[in-house]
């Protein structure tokens, strides 16, 4: 006998949070981040996955997890100051918990126990043996269902024909391409045809392997891996015939290479288990290791390190040749650099060659917002998309990397450029992997972010991030270069490294030909009232730039100075919103959102007063392009905010997220004309000798060397 977990999508919960009551600390922190991919807001889910890593040592998960959430529970955050792991070495599948006992446990015991959801009803009985359907002859009645659900054109139909078929009680295989092709059609999970379809699917009668095989099937399919595993696992230690059991072994197999992680279940699994010859599992069980449970991407570099770059030498450049690599060159400030850095050096002669390698890209589209200023089309960039094949060792990493990394691997061995130059996190990576095995002799990652921005992302690599770049620092052939001083600082922090000499910093740069601003003429241009002060800002209206605080902030200050107007040029998921608020404040007249624009110093022009409220930042360059423009700042002291301008002569610092103090201080700011004048001489001043093109393109010929 063995319990039965309850369908998804309760199942994996419930089954998370067991694992979490009962010390199965592995199990856990899969199956809470099964829950995380398909909740991505959830705080239960990430919360409970930080706590799980930390107990079993992996503080990149945990730093991911903790990145996303607005409150660290104190039982996580002695964890983490703790600094160490106490993994049990429990696993869920060979426990036989009283699962609504651990349930109530887990609710009434564990700190986090009471956001566990009120409507959670567990299933608890036993199995035993149940009848089969006999799958086998019926197989092609299924196979005709699936043709019908492939035909059907709309939702309602789809819906309607599923109904019709749980009203005859289909066969549960049936059911399961019923429930796939609601999925696929966007029904929703609180949909009731779709809650009925799994219900059904979930009390058909089949005997006892074959349900746990047919659930953990479907669980592999809604997208809960980590929880078909457990069921898998448990069906192989209630088998007892060997054909039945090598099935079992081969879905295990098949479940861990989708997920890149070859040496989950290594005790149980043999190479025979896996198709084909299974190369990357089998390199990867010839390198030591400590931990068969490290992510995908740093056993993709663990083995390059290990063993994958025994013999290779660096090639000998032909050609003086430049290969760039970046992730698009839409509208953001790493972007623009990118694009003005590609321009600068394709024309100036200083290489025979100067390649552009990116992600994404497309004519016309959001992704070329800078190719004019890079002087590029389609044609001329190579494109890494996720259609290549990749071999070993690309296939070794996750997920896109492995065609990503191979085309960028081909190309370089193909052209042998001298320095492969990759712009941010990401593309770092993808540059260093490709590169290194390629043979590449000078690799430089540059960083335009503060590592907050990163972590914030939703993708699972991240938290493998700071292991590997521990690795790479240590190598010649890998040199980093930071955007700010708060930058490389961050990025120290949360690789857990000591920032020494390799932690470079090389500042923005910019041509500066502005001319003195005529303010009234530049409000007049746009529409506005040329005779009241303007406070502005140019931004991504996204979450971390914190538009809404901006907004409230404005709102504020207005019971102050009601004659303010204000202008927010760009574009974003929040602009809306941000809109919104400004009309149910009564505010709308005196608020200007033009969106997305090229001509920014024409906007600039206008604003007698620049706010900056991001959560964090790196080197933002709007900041820079404001002072030029002669327009002093008040803006949040975080990340390289404060690299940007004098403190006191060319803006103000507010502490973060201190929406009163930037209203308060700004009001005085707009009265005192005489402080505004010098601060704007003086900014002028002080980026044109700090932050001027000639420096920047000195500081990367240096480091291209």
């Amino acid at each position: 006998m063995t319990r039965r977990w309850p369908a998804p999508p309760t199942g994996p919960l419930v089954a998370a949070a067991v694992a979490t009551q009962t010390g199965c600390w592995r199990d856990a922190l899969m199956l809470w981040r099964d829950i995380v991919r398909h909740r991505p807001d959830d705080m239960l889910a990430r919360q409970c996955a930080a706590e799980a890593a930390l107990r079993v040592g992996h503080r990149g998960i945990a730093d991911h997890m903790l990145g996303q959430v607005s409150v660290v529970p104190s039982h996580i955050r002695a964890l983490a100051e703790s600094d160490s792991s106490e993994d049990t070495g429990k696993a869920l599948a060979d426990l036989e918990p009283d699962i609504g006992a651990e349930i109530v446990a887990f609710r009434e015991t564990h700190p986090l126990g009471a956001a566990l959801p009120d409507d959670l009803i567990v299933a608890t009985h036993a199995l035993g043996w149940r009848p089969s359907f006999g799958v086998h002859s019926r197989m092609s009645k299924v196979r005709h269902v699936r043709r019908e659900l492939e035909a059907m054109g709309d939702r309602p139909a789809l819906k309607a024909y599923v109904a019709a078929l749980l009203d005859r009680r289909e066969h549960p295989d049936a059911l399961h391409w019923a429930i796939l092709a609601l999925r696929d059609a966007g029904v929703r999970a609180d949909d009731p045809v779709f809650r009925r379809a799994i219900d059904r699917f979930w009390s058909a009668e089949l005997s006892e392997v074959d349900r746990m095989l047919a659930d953990a099937r479907l669980c592999r399919a809604l997208g809960f891996p980590a929880f078909a595993r457990i069921i898998l696992l448990q069906a192989l230690d209630l088998s007892r015939r060997a054909k039945e059991r090598g099935k079992i072994r081969r879905r295990l197999a098949s479940l861990a290479a989708e997920r890149d992680r070859w040496l989950d279940d290594s005790d149980r699994l043999a190479a025979a288990d896996f198709a084909g010859e299974a190369p990357e599992r089998n390199a990867l069980l010839q390198c030591p290791r400590d931990d068969v449970m490290r992510e995908p991407l740093e056993n993709a570099f663990g083995w390059l390190f290990e063993s994958g770059l025994t013999g290779t030498a660096p090639y000998a450049a032909g050609e003086k040749r430049l290969l760039m690599v970046g992730n698009t060159l839409g509208c953001g400030g790493m972007e623009r650099m990118l694009a003005r850095a590609y321009r600068h050096f394709a024309d100036s002669g200083d290489f025979a060659a100067v390649d552009l390698a990116l992600l994404d890209y497309a004519d016309d589209a959001p992704s070329a917002f800078y190719a004019k200023e890079a002087g590029v089309r389609a044609g001329d960039v190579l494109l890494l998309d996720k259609g290549a094949r990749a071999a070993m060792p690309f296939s070794l990493l996750p997920g896109s990397w492995k065609a990503r990394a191979q085309k960028l691997h081909d190309h370089i061995a193909a052209t042998r450029p001298s320095v492969v130059h990759a712009w941010n996190d990401l593309t770092g990576l993808l540059a260093a992997y490709a590169g290194l095995v390629a043979g590449c002799p000078k690799i430089i990652i540059h960083f335009h972010h503060a590592p907050a921005v990163p972590r914030s992302g939703g993708a699972e690599q991240i938290a493998s991030y700071p292991a590997v770049y521990r690795q790479l620092r240590d190598r010649s052939d890998i040199v980093t270069v930071f955007c700010a001083e708060a930058a490389a600082r961050g990025y120290a922090d949360w690789w857990r490294a000591r920032q020494d000499e390799r932690f470079r910093v090389l500042y923005n740069g910019f041509d500066w030909n502005a001319a003195p601003n005529d303010g009234t003429a530049a409000k007049t241009a746009l529409g506005l009232d040329g005779d009241r002060p303007v406070i502005g800002t140019v931004l991504r209206f996204s979450e971390v730039k914190q538009p809404l605080l901006w907004v409230d902030t404005a709102i504020a200050l207005t019971r102050e100075a009601p004659d303010t107007q204000f202008l927010m040029v760009g574009d974003g998921p929040l602009r809306a919103a941000a809109a919104d608020r400004f009309a149910e404040a009564g505010l709308a007249a005196s608020v200007h959102m033009p969106g997305q624009v090229e001509n920014v110093a024409d906007y600039l022009a206008a604003m007698d007063l620049f706010w900056l409220t991001s959560r964090t930042e790196g080197l933002p360059n709007v900041l820079i392009e404001a002072q030029c423009s002669g327009v002093p700042i008040a803006a949040f002291d975080v990340g390289g905010i404060g690299e940007t301008f004098i403190d006191g002569e060319t803006g103000i610092l507010v502490p973060p997220n201190d929406s009163a103090e930037l209203a308060r201080r700004s009001a005085a700011l707009l009265t005192d004309g005489e402080w505004r004048a010098a601060a704007s001489r003086a900014a002028v001043e002080q980026v044109e000798a700090r932050f001027s093109s000639d420096s920047f393109f000195d500081g990367l010929r240096r480091l291209y060397a």
